[in-house]
């Protein structure tokens, strides 16, 4: 049987855009506060260092680079809530 190949970009899109609500979910539990704010989402954007770091010492280039897509497309729409709408709040 043949094993599954984890290193393919749709892995790490998938990876890239499930981690940081995952992570903003776990600061919800711990800190409750009910207003959304920019500095909190995008901390939670951090959290996808964790599987970039480990996707690059596997050496999973193509995983890694779908992680690199799924945080530009999470920056790209906290970027667009915080500026152009006023879903996020700035402080």
């Amino acid at each position: 049987m043949k094993e599954f190949d984890f290193d393919k970009v749709w892995l790490g899109i998938l990876y890239g855009i499930i981690v940081p609500p995952i992570a903003f979910f776990v600061y919800y539990l711990f800190v409750n506060e009910h207003n959304l704010k920019r500095i909190n989402v995008s901390i939670c954007m951090v959290a996808n260092l964790a599987p970039f770091y480990l996707t690059l010492n596997k050496e999973m280039y193509k995983a890694t680079k779908g992680v690199l897509i799924g945080t530009f497309l999470w920056a790209g729409i906290i970027a667009y809530l915080s500026f152009f709408t006023d879903y996020l709040h700035i402080l």
